[in-house]
């Protein structure tokens, strides 16, 4: 061991807080960073973990010098994280999709592979962190979420706000559930010691040797991100390994921000870390790396990764300021660990249907019982992600925000719809005998100050056990079939029972003598009983044949044993258990944890209203934080003090945990410690006399984290330092006197207490190579976490037996006996009675020696059942004898219910029996389904053609009488569901997106049309590859139909085109985030400027988005409600509300000229003000975007400042705004400097460090309060999106509408107001709806004398009343085409629309507001004129064909409003037709030289077997183009390839969204193209070696599309490619004959290596020696 690497021991399970380096960490930047470990200790064995699969693992002799699974095909694309998701980046993005991908063996490059990090970031304040999300619910793929980071469908929120989106969609949800890891762990030793190296290294190689994996694994770490990253020295060695000049890691920073996540080593690289020159002294850690992979985007460091030498393996750095050295801390790495749940597949879920208008005021649970008639489950779980979640602070704000349950989507829409989503059940369930019935229940608990209301509009278990297709179970709504949700505090509880499976399983397991298991065989059913297997302490040990009904453990020894049945498809009952007798010891034993300690699996898996813990304990040290267990405060946890007391509780607030007295403890000293938890009260019981007690108004219970864990450390004061005995845990309360009257008894036995769920009385067991405290109740065996323990004799604990009177009682059997059927016996019973015999002749049984008895009885009547009770210890015995009377089985009940009995074709419909009957047999015909014939309780169909189908149930009662009964289903051809995808949803114009049809129910035709103010395509057909040629925001809109209806689906932003790449925007994520410029913009006196930036704030506030210094010289800042405001001077104007819009990219402009301000929004003039007294800036001192009286919570790009005014009347320079607004700077800051007066231009498109100025003045903006370097730069995609074309429209409103402007015709003889008999008149032509008549007063449109003779509407003033669904419109007879239909508010008058909307319906009226999304052709909510761009509303809408349409109002308007209209417009519009391509990727052939190229509009992952190679140079005097491999998995859109595959065929590139950029010198066309006259073009040639030759020559006259091509200077015969690896991938001493795919550097095919150097094996570099 080299002296650097001293061995430590395991680490603590909780965050060490004394004798070793302890990190301080900037919660406000990494706020889901957890202190908590968990250390597995079978990491530190080489193939501790059994393979399922039955493979065989490598040799760990055969382990490389050096792995990198960044360049795996199992790893997602390096990507640029959102906000400060570092955490979810790190763990989801990267852990979680290479665990599963390496374990499935998928492609990791395509979206439906990877995993998004805002499905779990953005609950990052709700109570629920990424453990919770990886264990319990699963995370969808970034293809089903919409998107890596934030969701395109979902929204683009962050962790702090409240309105964030919710994914709504059962199957989206259940999609999820199967994605799941196991609790997350770290490494048991640290990276300072050469064990947990080894450890780590055997990780990153093949997961430590677990064969089921198809790749290594890679693990997670936290950093001081504010490092310093230096170039790798140059050596023999770095060069061999192809290092040098790759960045490393010099030094981190101070304070923990960050998560990063190690994905390889390098044992190669070497180091002079201590800067004497010498590279790669062993004495001084300076050989090897870790390979770390950040989440700043492809072009930090080296694409994305760093090289961390071993030696500086720890979270953060020490900086000594008077030296300005740094020096690592020592606070060195247990990496975590994220374990698959392998072939994980939920069986038992819930599927909801519900609605409720505050989210976080609601807390979601489920339960479950064995009592089909009780009212509180047995045991429960909270649903994470709904535990008083939404509001981005844990559900503490109070009132709760007015946010519904789907939150703010990517549309900017608030959805109020119910929301839709499961919940996997699978392990609620498990424990529970799924062949009896069992009750669950879902339950709505609500705060306290809860004002929501809600409902439950749909609610069922879904059950995949039986059917993999599932059958639903629907809960009980009475009779309206919706249940509503109390608040303030109050509970919604609703239950549905569930049958039993009829897989049942073996009956009354028992010791019939010393050694041999016996049981009986399981109750006779319609699935054929296979096999028996049999496991010790929850380890298989044998599987008998089915007639065999014994088992020899006498060469297993003592221990717990369980039976279960197999049946035919590996279907496995549930288990019935025996434990060998515990004996009392000779000479009682103890275990001495010397600073170890252990951890209890899954005693506390669920939830427990009492509970009891209570032992013995012999500290050996007395300190603050020592004999800690629990899993910490905000749960449960307890601890001894230095002064000797003891303190539990379930947090630090008080009355949430209590403290003895000191000197309770003494060292050395043995003493009883009982913890008993009654609900909200916990007491304390120290040597059997109460010591301590709390009442809690926050917590009640205990349970629901799993294990229980008394702490392990060598390091730390969290440690067991004591001797500890007789450790138990009851499932219920114990009283005082039962604490006092059994703390010096031991138990032992056949039988032990009722309640006691675990039982530790200090011996040990061996098991997968690890070292565990027997349990000798249930098997909760618990793993000790290190080495420093000790069994020892204790001869001053001596034990006696209980001594209460021997009793025993049968209980009455929870419901009737009947013949032929099942029922379970139990007893009440004295803690002496350890041993109970059953004897009941009429089933058979005689002296079973049992806890329980499984009865059959042959015969109606009176039986007998005698129970003898035994106390071993002392030779004595009771008997009772209760007399049962069993009733003949009842008639078989064939009644059943369909879910519905009108379907669609291949829509599921399920039948549930309507009284089910225990151990009766069943069976479906279900002619014509998918799936005919069944033998399940409850069963469900899909139907593939339309029709009318009977299903018959025959049930067989157990002596063979039979009933059936049938039901008729009529499946119908119905009408299409619309759904569809948009990948990716933000493109620039030119490249591809992808329309994806995901209708439902057979649609047979399509019709696409993408809308945007400036332009309409219109496709027909299914699915597309789609390239807009012009920027803009389009709504996409997908029409399917059949012969039996038809159905549309639109999606509103659905796609984006921007004008240019905008690449990286700056996050202002961080609260008192800032950009202070180095010198002051404006200088006073100054009376022209234009301020314009893009911008998309995360939420609004008052105040917020602040820019400039102060109110009193200059400042712009925004309201809650989207006004924005510009103070000059102490002088303010304003916009109206509605200005400014949250959660969307949206480009912003103030102007100024002597005093006129004019705010613009997408070019667009939306405000002028005069600033009376302001006619010039006055001095101003600093200037900074961001500040403390205004946050700039949001993302701001491409912001400038102009000393002139872009927004004056002049078209010329208006025009110019445009021109700079849409599109980078670049190419025109000499332009916009010498024309324009441009003063300060920062693009931020950096990775890091503070903003640079591009333009001339330098005027650096330094970063002040953001988080990590990196997490501030994100991708802006979306900016750059405005189109000012006009589009090409013809008005035909004087064709088709009539009386649609001012003045407005009207009746003079109807007055609508007897207020004013001349004032107010019935409008004509117009058709009005839902109209209110209060004697002479009739609320609805129309036309106002006073008000310009609008088209009006009012209520509460002049005594008009509210208007709810009032209607006005016109019906017209329309040809095909697109249509926007306008409504324009008067100049003058007002314009309060209220919740108004303008419509488009097909048909003679216009739906109600509940009905638009359903009904309308299309619809907008009108804002007010204030907000309106030309104070106008407008909704578009597409015809397919010609049809009957209403065109106008659906009006909503109370209080006092007033909304005039002065005119309508209808205008026609051209499309672009095309027809779709069903394109969905690109395929290319690829010929038997394994050599093509590829350029694409849209950026494909990499399949399987294929490496692309761009053109790094082309030495055009040499004649030699350089090609270097892609080692992303991904090729982005418009680079040219060469393409190299491992053998001829197909190979599909699937279109993906991606934010890797690689450069190539290689170019290329999307269609075949003419060459353009004089240019020189050279194309790929594919002879004996990879050439380029000119295009003539290549037998071809033009460029042909899809592939690639080079111009030279001067014309030339051929190129030779030199292709070259990044780095070599394997090493090899000779050259082997057999070798699959074989190039030299040159492209030429060989046979073998013929001799020593560089080659290209399948894609790899491979050097020969």
């Amino acid at each position: 061991m080299k002296h650097f690497l001293r061995k430590t021991c395991l680490l603590a399970l909780l965050a060490p807080v004394a004798g070793q380096a302890q990190p301080v960490v900037d919660r406000d930047k990494y706020p889901d960073y957890s202190v908590t470990l968990n250390p597995d200790p079978s990491l530190m064995t080489y193939g501790a973990v059994r393979s399922v699969r039955g493979n065989v693992a490598a040799k760990v002799s055969e382990r490389p010098d050096y792995v990198n699974n960044v360049t795996s095909k199992f790893f997602p694309p390096v990507f640029n994280q959102d906000g400060g998701s570092c955490g979810s980046a790190s763990r989801i993005c990267y852990m979680f999709t290479h665990e599963l991908n390496a374990y499935r063996d998928l492609d990791g490059s395509i979206p439906s592979n990877y995993y998004p990090s805002h499905f779990v970031w953005l609950l990052t304040n709700g109570n629920s962190g990424k453990d919770q999300f990886v264990q319990f619910i699963g995370v969808p793929s970034a293809e089903v979420y919409g998107g890596q980071t934030y969701s395109s469908l979902f929204g683009y929120q962050e962790e702090s706000d409240n309105d964030f989106g919710w994914m709504t969609g059962y199957d989206k949800w259940y999609s999820a559930m199967f994605n799941r890891m196991l609790r997350p762990t770290h490494m048991p030793e640290s990276l300072e010691t050469e064990a947990g190296r080894e450890a780590l290294k055997n990780w990153l190689w093949n997961h430590n040797g677990d064969a089921d994996f198809h790749g290594g694994g890679i693990v997670g770490i936290g950093v001081a991100s504010g490092g310093n990253w230096q170039r790798i020295g140059k050596t023999a060695a770095n060069d061999e390994a192809g290092v040098t000049g790759l960045y490393y890691v010099n030094h981190w920073g101070t304070t923990v921000d960050h998560a990063l996540t190690i994905v390889g080593y390098d044992d190669r690289v070497e180091f002079d870390l201590n800067g004497n020159g010498i590279y790669g002294e062993e004495a001084a850690d300076e050989k090897g790396a870790w390979i770390i992979v950040n989440s700043w985007g492809s072009g930090w460091c080296n694409a994305g990764t760093v090289y961390c030498p071993y030696a500086y393996a720890g979270s953060y750095s020490n900086h000594n300021q008077a030296t300005d050295k740094w020096s690592f801390s020592g606070a060195w790495w247990s990496p975590e660990v994220y374990s698959v749940r392998k072939d994980y597949r939920p069986l038992r879920t819930i599927k909801l249907l519900m609605d409720y208008s505050r989210r976080s005021e609601l807390y979601l649970s489920a339960g479950i019982s064995t009592d089909v008639n009780a009212e509180t489950p047995d045991k429960t779980i909270a649903f994470e992600h709904f535990k008083y979640a939404g509001d981005g602070a844990n559900g503490n704000t109070n009132p709760a925000p007015e946010i519904p349950m789907l939150g703010r989507w990517a549309d900017g829409k608030l959805h109020d719809e119910p929301m839709e989503f499961g919940y996997d059940l699978t392990d609620l369930t498990a424990g529970f005998d799924k062949s009896q019935p069992l009750k669950y229940f879902f339950m709505v608990e609500t705060r306290e100050w809860g004002l929501g209301s809600g409902h439950i509009r749909g609610a069922s278990i879904m059950d995949y056990d039986e059917d993999a297709d599932g059958i639903e179970l629907p809960f009980d709504l009475g009779e309206d079939g919706v249940v509503e949700i109390k608040s303030a505090g109050a509970k919604t509880v609703i239950s549905v029972v569930v049958p039993g499976q009829q897989y049942y399983a073996p009956q009354n397991a028992s010791f019939t003598a010393a050694s041999l298991l016996a049981w009986q065989a399981p109750q006779r059913s319609r699935h054929a009983l296979t096999a028996y297997n049999i496991r010790k302490d929850g380890v298989l040990v044998a599987v008998l044949e089915p007639d065999v009904l014994t088992f020899d453990t006498q060469e297993l020894g003592a221990g717990v044993y369980s039976i279960t049945a197999l049946y035919e498809g590996d279907r496995e009952s549930s288990a019935i258990s025996a434990g060998t007798p515990v004996k009392a010891p000779s000479i009682n034993q103890v275990v001495n944890f010397k600073k170890s300690g252990f951890s209890i699996p899954d005693v506390f898996a669920s939830k427990m209203n009492e509970a009891t813990i209570e032992f013995w304990i012999q500290p050996n040290s007395l300190t603050n934080w020592n004999q800690t267990a629990g899993p910490g405060w905000g749960q449960f946890m307890f601890h001894a003090n230095s002064d000797g007391s003891f303190t539990a509780g379930w947090n630090t607030t008080q009355n949430d945990r209590c403290s003895t007295a000191s000197g309770k403890l003494g060292r050395g000293a043995w003493a009883h410690v009982a913890m008993v938890i009654d609900r909200n009260t916990l007491s304390t019981y120290i040597n059997g006399t109460l010591a301590a007690t709390c009442t809690s108004s926050s917590y009640s219970g205990i349970g629901g984290f799993g294990d229980l864990t008394f702490a392990a450390s060598t390091t730390s004061n969290s440690h067991t330092d004591a001797s500890m005995d007789e450790i138990r845990i009851w499932n219920y309360a114990r009283t005082a006197a039962q604490i006092a009257k059994d703390k010096n008894v031991e138990f032992v036995g056949e039988l032990l207490p009722d309640g006691l769920v675990a039982y530790y009385k200090g011996d040990l067991l061996e098991k997968e190579k690890s070292t565990y405290l027997r349990d000798c109740s249930r098997g909760h065996h618990a793993c000790i976490l290190n080495e420093n323990f000790a069994v020892v004799k204790a001869l001053s604990r001596k034990y006696s037996a209980p001594t209460d009177a021997l009793a025993a009682e049968i209980n009455e059997p929870d419901g009737p006996v009947y013949v032929g059927q099942p029922v379970t016996l139990t007893a009440a019973r004295s803690e002496t009675a350890n041993a109970l015999a059953w004897t009941a002749e009429g089933a058979g049984v005689k002296d079973l020696r049992a806890a329980t008895a499984t009865l059959v009885f042959g015969e109606a009547g009176e039986q007998e059942v005698r129970l003898t009770a035994f106390n071993t210890l002392k030779g004595t015995q009771v008997e009772t004898v209760r007399k049962l009377t069993v009733l003949a089985a009842p008639e078989p009940d064939a009644a059943f219910t369909p879910l519905t009995t009108e379907l669609a074709v291949g829509e599921r419909v399920s039948f549930v029996v309507d009284h089910p009957q225990k151990g009766y047999m069943y069976d479906w015909n279900m002619a014509g389904a998918d799936v005919e014939y069944v033998s399940t309780v409850n069963a469900a169909a899909t139907y593939s053609s339309f029709g009318e189908y009977t299903v018959t149930l025959t049930v067989t009662a157990p002596d063979g009488r039979k009933n059936t009964s049938s039901c008729v289903l009529n499946v119908s051809e119905v009408a299409p569901c619309a759904d569809f995808a948009v990948t990716p949803a933000v493109v620039v114009k030119g490249n591809t997106t992808f329309l994806q049809d995901n209708s439902k129910y057979d649609p047979q035709a399509w019709t696409w049309q993408v809308h945007s103010e400036q332009k309409d395509y219109i496709i027909h057909g299914r699915n597309c590859s789609f390239s807009p040629d012009v920027p803009g925001v389009y709504d996409v809109t997908l029409h399917v139909s059949n012969p039996a209806g038809s159905d549309k689906k639109t999606g509103s932003r659905n796609l984006i085109v921007t004008n240019a790449d905008s690449k990286n925007g700056l996050n202002f994520s961080q609260n008192g985030a800032r950009v202070k410029m180095k010198t002051v913009p404006f200088t006073k006196g100054q009376k022209t400027f234009t301020m314009e930036w893009w911008m998309r704030p995360n939420r609004l506030s008052d105040f917020c988005l602040g820019i400039g210094e102060s109110e009193s010289s200059f400042f712009v800042k925004t309201s809650a409600s989207g006004a924005m405001l510009v103070y000059i001077n102490s002088k303010q104007v304003a916009t109206d509300a509605g200005f400014v819009i949250p959660g969307q990219w949206h480009h912003y402009a103030v102007s100024y000229s002597s005093g006129t301000i004019k705010f613009l929004r997408d070019g667009v003039l939306m405000a002028q003000k005069i600033l009376v007294g302001g006619s010039s800036l006055p001095e101003i001192k600093s200037f900074s975007i961001g500040n403390s009286a205004a946050e700039m919570n949001g993302s701001v790009d491409e912001f400038r400042i102009w000393g002139s005014n872009l927004a004056a009347t002049d078209k010329v320079i208006t025009d110019k705004l445009h021109v700079y607004a849409n599109q980078p700077l670049d190419d025109l800051l000499e332009t916009a400097e010498a024309e324009d007066d441009l003063k300060l231009y920062y693009s931020f498109n950096q990775n890091g460090g503070d903003v640079q100025d591009l333009s001339s003045n330098g005027n650096t903006g330094m970063r002040i309060g953001f988080g990590p370097d990196g997490d501030a730069w994100g991708l802006s995609k979306g900016v750059f999106c405005l189109n000012f074309d006009e589009k090409a429209q013809v008005d035909v409103t004087a064709e088709y509408l009539t009386n649609y402007q001012k003045p407005f015709k009207y009746n003079k003889s109807v007055s609508v107001n007897g207020q004013n008999t001349s004032r107010w008149y019935a409008i004509t032509d117009w058709t009005l709806e839902n109209v209110s008549v209060n004697g002479n007063i009739t609320t609805g449109v129309h036309v106002d004398l006073q008000k310009n003779t609008c088209f009006t509407a009012t209520s509460g003033w002049d005594g008009f009343a509210t208007l709810a669904d009032h209607k006005a419109f016109q019906t017209v007879d329309l040809p095909a085409g697109i249509y926007t239909l306008s409504a324009t508010y008067d100049f003058k008058y007002e314009g309060n629309s209220v919740n108004s909307y303008l419509v488009a319906a097909e048909g003679t009226t216009l739906p109600n507001t509940a009905e638009l999304a359903q009904k309308a052709l299309g619809y907008t909510k009108m804002v007010d004129k204030g907000q309106a761009p030309e104070r106008t509303n407008s909704v578009s809408f597409f015809l397919a064909q010609p049809a009957t349409v209403s065109l106008g109002l659906v009006v909503n308007m109370s209080g006092n409003r007033l909304m005039a209209l002065e005119k309508f417009t209808l205008l026609r519009s051209d499309a672009v037709e095309l027809d779709a391509d069903n394109a969905t990727g690109y395929d290319l052939a690829v010929a038997e030289h394994c050599l093509s190229s590829l350029y694409l509009p849209y950026s494909v992952s990499l399949p399987e077997g294929v490496t692309a190679y761009v053109a790094s140079e082309i030495d055009e005097s040499k004649h030699e183009v350089n090609l270097v491999p892609v080692t992303e998995r991904v090729l982005p859109a418009r680079t040219g390839a060469i393409i190299q595959t491992e053998a001829p065929g197909t190979y599909h590139f699937t279109p993906v969204e991606s934010t890797v950029t690689i450069t190539s010198l290689l170019q290329g066309v999307t269609e075949d193209t003419a060459p353009e006259e004089g240019t020189n073009y050279m194309v790929p040639a594919y002879n004996k070696a990879l050439s380029f030759v000119g295009l003539s020559a290549s037998g071809s006259d033009k460029l042909p599309a899809n592939r690639v091509f080079f111009t030279t200077q001067e014309a030339a015969g051929s190129y030779t490619c030199h292709m070259t690896p990044v780095a070599v991938d394997k090493v090899v001493a000779d050259t082997p004959a057999d070798q699959d795919m074989i190039y030299d550097l040159f492209g030429r095919r060989l046979t073998r290596m013929t001799k020593p150097g560089v080659y290209i094996v399948n894609g790899k570099k491979v050097l020969v020696k």
